[in-house]
This record gives structure tokens, C-alpha cells and sequence, in this order.
């Protein structure tokens, strides 16, 4: 029987979910609702202050009889200064030029508690149709999109407001609370909301004016109907099936995934539009011709439910909307209190999108099922997800190698060990955790799939069918498939090659010289001059200026500053001098004065250090583990 969670630890729950969840979006409300209280309290305070002018002048005046001057007080008791300031009435504004001396102090509270109700309105009216928006997108896909047509634009709108009018508010806040409450004011308070308010309104054009890079690129290969001619054939007849049109072209690669698109996409430096299917070679090979007739199946099911049409329609609003967030977040300044808010409706969308994307996984894999066989459709989902995982802890072994392999062979590495790793998948609890990537939607758990589809996901697992060798495959029947696989595997390991020596290259600390080449390889000697020709040299292991006895080891530098100077930035290097007894020195120099045809010193000083220190934090993590065993 499960434990009960403890009281504290409920209690803590509860704490973390409202700091992350419920205080970020609370906070839109600060700034606006205190506005509203204190610009009311400012004006109301003010009215106090020329009631007793006025009181004192009037009661002063010795030319107006006792009657005249109870009725001109009583009249400024009941009507107090700002109504008179605020009115248009004829007969107010004749009134208006005796408070000539305070018309600016009332002007301003008056429209910044304007500002305040405006922001604290469209807050409120955000929420009602926002949140209604969501609400109706957990109908359908044609709901979300509809709720995402009228719920982002009301999104945006609104965050204009509250960051032009909270930073309106914050900037007069800054002034105007000490001025009244202190009776002075603070310059650098002033300065420092200003800025962060400026930063909040460059933050918001730029969120406005960003252009979403909508481009999808497909790594692989068209396969024409003379290169597989049966494998067409069942893809049209299984579209036929299922009341949908066939996809207008078939490509081939060595991604471990299935998927379809109506996306438009570039292949090959061409852009192509229209209904993709898209096949993994690699995958093709561990599946039976039944089991990747269910996969068939599932994607084309996409088709027939109008999955892709809505994505395709669907995901440049949720690529706005998320750019929208990331700018404002990076880049906001105050404007992050905005974000926050935004990001509240953004996780709900995130829901309503994940519920849908959950709803048209289960439907596809019960159609993937009717067309073949839900035993097949069972061992399809083993076999891929085992795949999966099995090249993503293979690749990842590769990459924490402290050596680059110039033997691999990784397609060869792949299929010689995956018949022992779907063995060893098909062992462990954690494989029904699985989830098989996809380069649109996120895939439910490989344990609700196999339950959804009607089987006890543990014993799925042991079927000793799926780890009998594959006899027949829709591979074979792909007449290029061995040609295409060998030329893509050849670029996917140069790239990952290529990869790897460059990681090596940040996280090393060459012992030999083969990892000394590997360094210099992406960190070379860099010769940098002035414009009166004072020189400046970099290596992977330190950096020496023509004035200096002797150059500074990285490996001695205990602090690297930059401070402001003209023309150039400053930077000041302390360092432990080995000539002095390792005595703390510091060093001043103009770093971007040394240039050279690619950039300036202190930019490749900043690479240089920083691939230092970084390998030294590497050394010492792979260290620790062994002073543990050690001790």
C-alpha cells in the first residue's frame, strides 16, 4: 500500500505551487492595484491641503459677510479640488484657474489612477475571454485553433497595455510615493525604474516586430514510385481504407521516427508543400512487414483526421505566441511581471494542445491496429521505442568518449547490438516510460499506449515474438534503400564526428599529443595587432601581450574583469605570477584594440578562458567520483 504523503511534505507541495505557479501571475496585479489606491490617496491628500488654503484665505477675507463666506466653505467642503480640476462643466472650468498652482499635481493623479483602472480592467477582461478561449480549446482541434485566433490576439494586446501603462506607473510610482510620504526624492530610485521601464518597452516592440522562423528542414531523401513501387502501392491502398487522400510524396532518411506533414519543408535546398509521409530506413529494417503496415497506418490516420491540416494551422500561432514570451522574458526588464502573466495562459494552451496531441496519438495507433492487427500495431510500439532508446544511449556513449573514434561505424554498431538491448528493454520498468520523439507533437507513454490499445503493458514487454529476427521488411522492397542509407550514414557520422571533436575540444585538458591536436584544432595559435602594431598572442593555454616579460597561464588566472573605459572596454586580469612567488598581480589592458581579420582579442579571449574553464570543470567532475570510490 502506498504511504500517505506527510502533512509537511503536502504543506511544502502547496508552498512550491503557488511560488512558481500562482505568485508570478498575482504580481501583474502589484504595480496597477497599488497605483490605483495610492494615486487616490495622493489626490485625496492634496484635496486636504487646498481645503485648508482655502478654509485660511476664506476665513481671512474680511470683506465677506458671515453668510457668503459659511456658503463658499460649505461649497468646498462638499465639492474638493480634484472634481473641480476633473469637470468640463462651464462653471468649473471658470473655477479652474485658481488651482492654476496645483493643475499638474491633479492632472497626474488623476490620469494615473486612470491608467491604473485601465490596466486592472484589461486584466480582468483578459482572464474572461482568455481563460474562456482555453476552456473551449479542450473541445476539438478546430476549437484550438479558433480559441488561439481570438485568445492570442487578445494576449498580446492586453501585455501592450500593461507594459506601456505599468511602465508609465512605475516611472511616476518611483517620484511620487517618496515626494508625498517623505517630502523628497531619491534620483537614482528614479533612474532605476525609468531604465527598467524603458527596457520593458524596447522588450515589447521587439516582441511585436519578431519574425518567426518558421522553417522546417527534413534530413533525407525522395523515394520515387519505380524505386518502390509495392510499398506505394500499400500506402495508397490503406489511405484509400481510411477515406483520404495518399501523400503527394514519400522521403526516406535515418532519423529513428515515423511522421507525416502538411508542413511546408525544405529537402535537398527545395521547399515542398503539400502531404509528406516520412519513413525511417533504420527502423524499417526491425519491423515486420505487419508490424510497419501499422505504423503505415497510424500515420496516414493523421491524414484522415485532419491532425496535420490543424497543425499546420495551429503551430505558427503557438511559434508566435511562444517567441512573444521568450523575447519579453530575455529581454523585459519590468516587462518579465507581464511575461509571468502571459505564461499562465500559455501552460494552459500547453494542456488543452498536450490533451489533444494524447487523444490523436491513441485514435492513430487503434487505426494503425484495424488495418493490421493489434499484435503487430503492440510489437511495432516495443520495437521503436526500443530503438530509440537504444541510439540515444549509443550516440550519448559515443560523445562522452575522452577519444575521438576513427574506426566508427555506427549503423554497424547499431544493428549488431540492438537484438541484446530490446532483450535487456524488454526487462526493465523504466521502458514503459518510454516516449518516441517526433518532431511536432509529444507521443503519450509507450505503458498508455499498450494499455489503450487493450494489453497488459508488462507483459507486452515479454512477448517472445518481438525478439525474433525480422524476415521480411518494407526495407527490402525499397530498391535504393541500401544506397541512400550508406551515403546518409556517411554525413550523419562525419557531422557527429565533427560534433565530438569540438565538444572534446571545450571539455579537454590535452595529456598527449593527440589530444593536444584535437585542442589546437578548434583553438589555434591567434596573432593580434593595434593600429600602431603592439602585438598580442593567444593560445589554447594562455595569452601574451609584446610588452609582458612572460605570458599568463590560464590555469593562473584568478579573476578576469571588464571595466568601462573609452575608446575601448578595459579588461583586468589578477593573476597568481609564478616569477614573483605566485604573488596575487593584476594586469590592465584594451583587448579590443588587438584585431585581427576575424574578430578582436577580447572576444577570443572570452572563447580561449572560457574553454578552459570549462574543461577544468569537466576534470574535476570525472575526478570526483573516483576520490569517493577512493575514500
Amino acid at each position: 500500500m502506498p504511504a500517505k504523503p506527510s502533512p509537511k511534505s503536502t504543506k511544502s507541495n502547496r508552498s512550491g505551487f503557488f511560488k512558481t505557479h500562482v505568485l508570478p501571475v498575482l504580481l501583474i496585479f502589484l504595480i496597477p492595484g497599488f497605483s490605483a489606491w495610492f494615486f487616490h490617496y495622493a489626490e485625496t491628500d492634496e484635496d486636504q491641503k487646498v481645503l485648508h488654503q482655502i478654509e485660511f484665505d476664506i476665513q481671512s477675507d474680511s470683506k465677506l459677510r458671515p453668510a457668503d463666506r459659511a456658503q463658499i466653505l460649505e461649497f468646498y467642503r462638499q465639492v474638493p479640488g480634484s472634481k473641480i480640476m476633473a469637470s468640463n462643466k462651464p462653471e468649473a472650468v471658470k473655477m479652474q484657474s485658481m488651482f492654476e498652482p496645483v493643475q499638474f499635481r491633479y492632472a497626474t493623479f488623476r490620469w494615473m489612477q486612470r491608467i491604473a483602472w485601465l490596466c486592472l480592467a484589461t486584466i480582468a477582461l483578459t482572464f474572461v475571454i482568455v481563460g474562456l478561449s482555453v476552456a473551449f480549446s479542450f473541445r476539438s482541434q478546430s476549437a484550438q485553433y479558433m480559441a488561439l485566433r481570438i485568445g492570442w490576439p487578445v494576449l498580446r494586446t492586453s501585455a501592450a497595455i500593461q507594459v506601456l501603462g505599468q511602465a508609465v506607473l512605475a516611472a511616476e510610482l518611483s517620484f511620487w510615493v517618496t515626494a508625498i510620504l517623505t517630502n523628497s526624492y531619491f534620483i537614482k530610485l528614479i533612474a532605476i525604474i525609468g531604465i527598467a521601464a524603458v527596457v520593458a518597452v524596447i522588450a515589447l516592440w521587439k516582441a511585436i516586430f519578431a519574425k518567426v522562423n518558421n522553417r522546417f528542414d527534413i534530413e533525407g531523401e525522395m523515394v520515387t514510385e519505380a524505386e518502390a513501387s509495392a510499398l506505394w502501392q500499400r500506402v495508397r491502398e490503406m489511405a484509400e481504407k481510411l477515406g483520404t487522400a495518399a501523400p503527394d510524396r514519400i522521403v526516406v532518411g535515418i532519423d529513428a521516427n515515423f511522421f507525416v506533414t502538411e508542413h511546408p519543408f525544405t529537402l535537398g535546398g527545395q521547399t515542398y508543400e503539400g502531404r509528406t509521409l516520412y519513413l525511417s530506413l533504420p527502423l524499417l529494417k526491425v519491423l515486420s512487414v505487419d508490424e510497419a503496415d501499422g505504423v503505415l497506418g497510424h500515420e496516414l490516420a493523421h491524414f484522415s483526421g485532419q491532425d496535420t491540416f490543424w497543425s499546420r494551422k495551429v503551430s505558427p500561432l503557438t511559434s508566435k505566441f511562444g517567441l512573444y514570451l521568450r523575447i519579453l522574458a530575455i529581454h523585459g526588464g519590468g516587462a518579465i511581471i507581464v511575461a509571468n502573466f502571459m505564461h499562465l495562459f500559455w501552460k494552459l494552451y500547453g494542456l488543452s494542445i498536450q490533451k489533444l496531441s494524447r487523444a490523436r496519438e491513441f485514435r492513430a495507433d487503434q487505426i494503425g491496429a484495424e488495418l493490421t492487427s493489434k499484435e503487430a500495431m503492440k510489437r511495432a510500439l516495443v520495437k521503436i521505442a526500443s530503438y530509440c532508446d537504444y541510439r540515444g544511449d549509443t550516440v550519448t556513449a559515443i560523445l562522452n568518449k575522452q577519444r575521438l573514434d576513427s574506426t566508427l561505424n555506427l549503423p554497424m554498431q547499431l544493428e549488431q547490438g540492438y537484438p541484446a538491448s530490446l532483450a535487456t528493454f524488454s526487462q526493465s520498468d523504466k521502458s514503459l516510460e518510454e516516449r518516441v520523439p517526433h518532431p511536432f507533437d509529444s507521443h503519450p507513454t509507450l505503458k498508455n499506449r499498450l494499455i489503450q490499445l487493450g494489453f497488459d503493458a508488462r507483459e507486452s514487454l515479454q512477448d517472445p515474438v518481438i525478439q525474433q529476427p525480422v524476415q521480411q521488411s518494407w526495407y527490402h522492397a525499397i530498391s535504393t534503400a541500401a544506397a541512400l542509407e550508406e551515403r546518409m550514414w556517411n554525413k550523419e557520422q562525419q557531422d557527429l564526428q565533427s560534433y565530438h571533436g569540438h565538444d572534446l575540444a571545450w571539455r579537454l585538458q590535452p595529456k598527449d599529443d593527440e589530444e593536444l591536436a584535437i585542442v589546437l584544432q578548434h583553438f589555434p595559435q591567434a596573432a593580434f595587432r593595434t593600429k600602431k602594431g603592439a602585438q598580442a598572442t593567444l593560445e589554447f593555454d594562455h595569452i601574451q601581450l609584446a610588452e609582458w616579460a612572460a605570458p599568463i597561464f590560464f590555469k593562473d588566472i584568478a579573476n578576469a574583469t571588464l571595466e568601462s573605459a573609452w575608446p575601448h572596454k578595459q579588461l583586468v586580469i589578477g593573476y597568481y605570477n609564478p616569477s614573483a612567488g605566485r604573488k596575487l598581480t593584476s594586469v590592465k589592458f584594451y583587448p579590443g584594440a588587438y584585431t585581427n581579420d576575424k574578430e578582436d582579442l577580447l572576444a577570443a579571449f572570452g572563447r580561449y578562458f572560457g574553454r578552459h574553464k570549462t574543461a577544468e570543470a569537466r576534470s574535476k567532475q570525472i575526478a570526483q567520483p573516483v576520490m569517493e570510490e577512493t575514500v
